[in-house]
């Protein structure tokens, strides 16, 4: 049993990145993963992480962690634990609610001081200024850290790390800088030597083997990782932390069992399909030998068809 929390669990995430206190530890985990040399993330503002649809009986986006710049540039950060159907569509469908929300944002304010007078179509100048926008966007970004891998088409087995923007097929240049999603795909790093030269590895390290470990790891002497280990060591937690912690895992817990216990009926109908469908084979071999026999014998194809099933010879 770790010392340290499992990042894994939704408890465990949100209370290392998001909460008010580790706003540091989220700004050092987005300028890392992003690799912002030039542009680096210095503050953020939290925001809510339940994002309502637009109209009655649209569904609502539920974020583990979205926090937003001075600038008004967007992050959402996901822990992902299991695959999902149409996951690619899924991180898509949550990026999409933050860039739509900044136009209709930007027509309320730009209507500011007109009153809506019977017709809705109607207003009464009250400020002098026009209602405008003209389509400018701010960046927005998504982090989706996955407890699972992409199907062995989409990657290579030691890939385990995807920036994916907008880009021109021909010349593969970048044709809109301000979405991107990045991908990493955890499990791959059971395979992969991490040289944990550069902050982005060693956040991934960090995440990965945190409550594989019973001890702070010397491959991380930064300061802010001695922050994050002091943070998710169990031993700081208050009893009702600790009770709320428990709870989550019991939650990872069962998601898990869930997940694996899939597999194996999985696995236990294919053996049984495999069986079934081998068998199926041998017999039809076997009645084919037999048909065959009895043809070069001079039997009538009829009746070889009747005794065997076998037509075509």
């Amino acid at each position: 049993m770790s010392c340290y929390i499992n990042p894994f669990v939704d408890y465990g995430f949100k209370k290392l990145f998001g909460t008010e206190a580790n706003k540091d530890l989220m700004i050092g985990f987005l300028n890392a993963i992003l690799d912002n040399t030039d542009d680096p993330v210095v503050d953020l503002v939290y925001k809510n992480v339940e994002q309502i649809g637009e109209f009655n009986g649209t569904r609502a986006n539920y974020f583990d962690v979205y926090c937003e710049t001075e600038k008004g540039r967007k992050f959402i950060v996901e822990m992902q634990n299991s695959w999902k159907p149409y996951f690619k569509d899924r991180t898509l469908y949550y990026i999409a609610k933050p860039i739509r929300d900044q136009g209709l944002k930007a027509v309320a304010e730009s209507v500011k001081g007109y009153e809506v007078k019977t017709d809705p179509e109607e207003f009464k100048n009250v400020s002098g200024k026009k209602p405008k926008w003209d389509f400018r966007l701010n960046e927005v970004c998504l982090i989706s850290i996955m407890n699972f891998t992409f199907p062995k088409r989409d990657y290579k087995d030691d890939e385990y790390f995807h920036k994916v923007m907008l880009s021109d097929v021909d010349d593969h240049h970048v044709f809109y800088d301000k979405l991107s999603l990045y991908y990493i795909e955890m499990p791959k790093l059971d395979k992969v030597k991490l040289r944990l030269d550069n902050p982005r590895e060693k956040w991934i390290y960090a995440l990965y083997y945190l409550w594989r470990y019973a001890s702070y790891p010397e491959e991380l002497k930064d300061d802010i990782f001695r922050k994050f280990y002091y943070e998710a060591d169990i031993a700081n937690y208050d009893m009702d932390e600790q009770l709320a912690y428990e709870r989550s895992c019991k939650v990872y817990l069962d998601t898990y069992n869930e997940i694996e216990g899939g597999r194996i009926l999985g696995r236990e109908e294919g053996y049984q399909l495999g069986f079934e469908d081998g068998f199926a084979n041998c017999q039809k071999q076997l009645a084919t030998e037999i048909a065959q026999k009895m043809k070069a014998a001079g039997l009538d194809s009829d009746v070889i068809a009747e005794i065997t099933g076998i037509k075509d010879l």
